[in-house]
Parts: C-alpha cells; sequence; structure tokens
C-alpha cells in the first residue's frame, strides 16, 4: 500500500470515528445506547460499538454500564491554580490530542496559540501539562505572566512572532528577525515567566478544524512548549522538529469537520 493509499484509509477512519464522537456530542449529556448513537451516523450499530470502544481507549467516553456510552466531563484545574486558557477559546479533540501527545513526548507544558486579527494580539486556546507542580507553583505567585501567556501581543514572544512572520506574503518586506523565523519555520524567545523559555512553530490548520481545500492561510495559530531556561541548546532543536513533525501528522490526518458526512449525520 503505497503513502497515498495508506493517507486516504487513515483519513476515512478517522472521519468515521469522529462522526461517532460528534453524534455523542449531539445527543449532550448523559448516558446514550449505542443503538441511538448509531442512528445518527450512516454506519451499522456494530461498526459504531467498535469506534466507541476507540474512544473509550482513548479516554473521550467511558460506559457508566452495558451498553450505554457517555463522553467524559472536561478535567477541571486545581483552584489554586491559574488557568493559561484564554475564556474565548473552543476546545478541538484533534488539537488537544496532539498537545497531549506532545506533552507527553517532551514532558514540558505545551501550549496552543492563535491571533486576534481585530486586535492584534495572540490568544492561548488549549494547554496540556499545565498542572505541573513546579509550573504551577511559579504560576500562581506570577499573576501578571499568567495574564501574559494568555494574552498579549502579536510581538511580544515566539508564539505571537511565529504567527507574524508567516501571516504577509512572500513579497512582503519583513524585518530580519522575521524573515529567519519563517525560514527557519520555528521561534526562541524568553517566556513571561522568569525563567522560563518558548519554542514555537506555526500551524496552518488546527487539527479537527473546518478546512477548504486549496483555500487554506499562511497561518492561524502556534504551537509552543513552555520549558525551563536552561533547557537552551540541542533540546530546544529537538523541541523544534519534533513540534514541527507533530503538526504536520496531524493536520494531515484530521478530519474537515465541514465533511458531507457530517453535515447528514448533523440533520439527522
Amino acid at each position: 500500500m503505497d503513502i497515498h493509499m495508506r493517507t486516504s484509509h487513515q483519513r476515512r477512519e478517522r472521519d468515521r470515528t469522529n462522526a461517532v464522537l460528534h453524534a455523542l456530542l449531539q445527543l449532550g449529556p448523559g448516558a446514550h445506547k449505542s443503538s441511538e448513537i448509531a442512528a445518527r451516523t450512516t454506519m451499522q450499530e456494530e461498526e459504531v460499538r467498535r469506534r466507541l470502544l476507540q474512544l473509550f481507549n482513548a479516554k473521550v467516553c467511558y460506559r457508566p454500564r452495558v451498553g450505554y456510552w457517555e463522553l467524559c466531563p472536561a478535567p477541571s484545574a486545581s483552584p489554586d491554580s491559574p488557568s493559561l486558557v484564554h475564556p474565548s477559546s473552543t476546545p478541538l479533540l484533534d488539537a488537544s490530542l496532539l498537545l497531549e501527545v506532545l506533552h507527553s513526548r517532551t514532558e514540558q507544558a505545551v501550549l496552543l496559540h492563535t491571533y486576534s486579527p481585530i486586535t492584534g494580539e495572540r490568544l492561548c486556546i488549549g494547554a496540556a501539562g499545565a498542572q505541573d507542580a513546579r509550573l504551577r507553583r511559579e504560576l500562581v505567585g506570577a499573576p501578571r505572566a499568567v495574564d501574559r501567556l494568555r494574552r498579549a501581543p502579536l510581538d511580544s514572544d515566539a508564539p505571537g512572532l511565529v504567527m507574524l512572520a508567516n501571516l504577509v506574503g512572500d513579497e512582503a518586506p519583513l524585518r530580519q528577525e522575521l524573515r529567519q523565523i519563517r525560514s527557519a519555520r520555528i521561534a526562541l524567545t524568553e517566556a513571561p515567566l522568569p525563567g522560563w523559555i518558548m519554542v514555537s512553530v506555526p500551524v496552518r490548520r488546527l487539527p479537527g478544524a473546518p478546512a477548504i481545500p486549496g483555500a487554506e492561510p499562511r497561518v492561524v495559530a502556534a504551537v509552543s512548549i513552555l520549558a525551563p531556561g536552561h533547557a537552551q541548546g540541542d533540546p530546544v532543536i529537538a523541541y523544534g522538529r519534533l513540534m514541527r513533525n507533530a503538526v504536520q501528522a496531524a493536520v494531515d490526518s484530521s478530519v474537515a469537520i465541514a465533511h458531507p458526512r457530517f453535515a447528514a449525520a448533523q440533520a439527522a
């Protein structure tokens, strides 16, 4: 099986699993029979149960009793832990999984920022690993840094700069710093939290978000590693390579929610 066929198969598989997830989301809170879930898709109940097991293994849903399925509640933050996620964010399953994968592989906090073209700011819309004991302790004592990690001008630090470098056309004039960032597809700066750094890469499309083939923007977001400052050097280069590869793989294999199959499921 060549790469193209394998990728097409992976996308079809993700399409069908995500159709089951969206059926669960449509049914709302509480436990639902597998037959109810199947009725909101174009699949047979046996296949729906198999894909529910995939979501169960990924800890997205659970079985309160035999034959019933329920979405897992979103984890709540510790009351003494400041949230780095901007309150206007809308979570996407595929993007959240990408952040969790990067966190598990780097053992560092991973942040997802997008930008506001109206205010010229970057906004944090997702995080993984922000409950690390050391990081949480330092964030509690630095409320101003929390505010800046959550929301700041685009030219403040790595996530904003890596988006800023890719927002304009190839022929537009850029200062040397931004030209280097666009060429390398990575930015490194000090973080708003003293003693920490941010390593960021651009994202052309959020995994799991709607997409129009051939009309994707140059950049919509940035994924960043938030790490202690002593991690500079080779680990930073490794972080950048890991993030670029993981982001590309996640975008290539993720589902466009605007797929006609989902439209039919939503209309059911």
